[in-house]
């Protein structure tokens, strides 16, 4: 009887255990959330959006990942490889992925007050004789031009709008193009005289100014770039749009980390829809 017991005992086990094995591979299966973002020079971007992750992962109970990749465009790569559920792009990767289109959302953006939103823009500065746009066209074959990168928004894809507004186009009608990587260092090069001309973000030009610039072109205000969800099974995109919308309330460090990694947030406190996008990319050279 014993044995017979023990027999029993044993294939109860054993078919507990073929019953708990989906389940528990299944949980062992589950993926964190990966929130991801881009590099930029002197910005400690994985410190920006991990109260983002954290706040994600309590509404939803789920674990999450902060990961950082290295630039717009590898962030939105990877977006569409489903290597990422939720990021925070530039405006210039938003405007790769077309969100609405595919499995990818708009989520909210942050809501920038309207003085500041103002003064996110684009300027064109230049040095020596080129002191207008005429000046620049007639000039353009023998001007070295400095952009931040091909993925920035206010140093890269807005400027070379209005660039080729002017008939101009900087990859052929430029003596060189050089890519300084940040704001900063494109002020930097064209103060230094290692080129004559600079595009960069309004707001770094207008706290310094150096003497002897000339400011040439001076862009509309440009919008941030909302963030973005990858839709797909287990990542709940119109939830997550919705958590957005409460965080403010909810837990301000997730803001507040959020504006210490990007400028153009200015003082934003919450989230809003995302708006249409009034801009697009311009076409390449």
């Amino acid at each position: 009887m014993v044995v017979v017991a023990r027999r029993r005992s044993a294939v109860a086990a054993f078919a507990l255990a073929l019953w708990l094995a989906p389940l528990l591979a299944s949980a062992a299966e589950v993926a964190p959330w990966v929130v991801a973002t881009y590099a930029y020079p002197q910005r400690d971007r994985a410190a920006a959006i991990q109260p983002l992750a954290d706040y994600l992962g309590r509404r939803g109970d789920h674990s999450v990942r902060v990961v950082v990749l290295p630039s717009p465009t590898a962030l939105v790569d990877a977006l569409r490889d489903g290597q990422v559920d939720v990021a925070v792009p530039n405006l210039h990767g938003y405007l790769q992925v077309q969100p609405g289109t595919g499995d990818i959302r708009a989520l909210p953006v942050p809501d920038v007050p309207p003085a500041q939103a103002d003064r996110y823009r684009a300027v064109l500065i230049a040095r020596g004789n080129v002191d207008s746009i005429q000046a620049l066209q007639r000039q353009a074959g023998q001007l070295r031009l400095a952009l931040v990168g091909p993925d920035s928004a206010s140093g890269g894809f807005v400027p070379v709008a209005g660039l080729q507004s002017m008939g101009l186009h900087p990859q052929s009608d430029f003596a060189s193009l050089t890519y300084a990587g940040s704001h900063a260092a494109a002020l930097q090069t064209l103060v230094e005289g290692r080129v004559d001309v600079a595009a960069l973000a309004a707001d770094i030009y207008d706290a310094d100014r150096p003497q002897g610039l000339h400011e040439l072109w001076r862009s509309d205000p440009i919008p941030p770039g909302p963030l973005l969800c990858r839709a797909a099974a287990g990542v709940p995109c119109e939830a997550i749009a919705e958590w957005l919308l409460e965080a403010h309330t909810r837990d301000p460090a997730v803001m507040a980390a959020l504006r210490a990694g990007w400028p153009e947030f200015g003082d934003a406190q919450a989230f809003v829809p995302a708006p249409p996008m009034p801009l697009a990319l311009p076409p390449t050279d």
